[in-house]
């Protein structure tokens, strides 16, 4: 008792002090959970290998700094609840030992299409960890996916409702990433037309939609009555294009609409097409052509991801419980 009361006197100030001949050496505490702490230098160790990674990445000055105190932050944070688990691990009796790692590595590595050799390799060079810290970081992330599973063993049904709609969300996430080629027939109303300006080259869009729902090329249709010269010969087609953010884009390998016209576009699907929109001194409707296909074709095709996906999902919100829940039954002290 009397060693825990020092222990905890001593953690109060936020030092340990060594006397030598020579100076004193005061170690800063950054945090301290229940009767244990994280010290700086812990701190400096866990981040060595993603400040090495960051500043490859970050040139000096105010970004980097401010990236590094960021990253400080963060992985105080990790180390915050890594210590919540591991209490959590030592009134649960749970543990991991070697194989556990070797074989978790080992499914890292054949997920990658690497050797275990390989995978630790490209570790060292793209992070700069060591085996032996890559070992421990996928050692802690065993440990909290086993205190999780048995948390969770029996929250984990999902429904078949979950599915459609984490696929559904999916679907429309991707779509911003794929190529697709538009077409669009335009009616100049000028920069302030009046109402029945507008009524009218709205009801001429909606007649030549009409035309085009009724059998007759988009194309032919767009050359006839499109008022955009540079597109009106090619029958309104505005070429293949790139959603704003997408690799593609920021790639630069295919230009991207302005934003009000992507709205419209990504909206669209494949022949549809679009209700009357003003756009700057105009009215247009829009299609598109074709897009890029989709990876996931159908619910069931894709199922075991989506399945994954669900149970993640889950398994972070709980996670996000469970961790709360043990902040609230052990002193947490953050002083970073």
């Amino acid at each position: 008792m009397f060693k825990r009361w020092v222990l905890a006197s001593l953690l109060a100030l936020g030092v340990f002090s060594t006397r030598t001949a020579d100076a004193i050496v005061v170690e800063r505490v950054v945090a301290v959970i229940g009767e244990r702490a994280i010290f700086l230098t812990d701190l400096r160790t866990r981040s060595r290998p993603f400040l090495e990674s960051l500043h490859r990445r970050v040139p000096a000055g105010p970004q980097r700094a401010a990236a590094e105190s960021k990253l400080y932050h963060q992985l105080l944070d990790r180390m915050v609840e890594e210590h919540l688990e591991s209490i959590a691990a030592t009134r649960s009796h749970t543990t991991v030992n070697s194989r556990e790692v070797d074989e978790t590595l080992a499914k890292i590595a054949s997920s990658a299409k690497l050797s275990v050799t390989e995978l630790i390799a490209t570790v060292r060079a793209q992070e700069g960890m060591t085996e032996q810290e890559y070992r421990s970081e996928v050692r802690k992330q065993v440990l909290e996916g086993k205190l999780l599973n048995r948390l969770m063993q029996n929250q984990l049904r999902i429904t078949q409702q979950e599915l459609r709609s984490t696929y559904e969300r999916v679907r429309e996430q991707e779509l911003k990433s794929r190529l697709y080629r538009p077409a669009w027939i335009v009616v100049r109303v000028g920069d302030k037309p009046s109402k029945s300006v507008i009524r009218a080259a709205k009801a001429k869009l909606r007649r030549a939609a009409k035309r085009v729902r009724a059998g007759e090329p988009f194309t032919d249709v767009a050359g006839q009555l499109s008022e955009d010269p540079e597109t009106r010969d090619s029958g309104g087609d505005l070429g293949i294009r790139a959603p704003s953010g997408s690799q593609a884009d920021l790639a630069g390998r295919k230009p991207k609409l302005a934003p009000e016209l992507e709205k419209v576009a990504l909206g669209t699907r494949i022949d549809e097409i679009s209700e009357p929109f003003a756009y700057r001194d105009a009215i247009a409707i829009l299609t598109i052509h074709s897009r890029q296909p989709s990876r996931y074709t159908t619910l069931k095709a894709a199922r075991g991801e989506m399945m994954q996906r669900v149970r993640a999902r889950k398994l972070d919100k709980a996670k996000k419980k469970w961790l709360k829940q043990l902040r609230r039954g052990t002193h947490v002290d953050v002083r970073l």
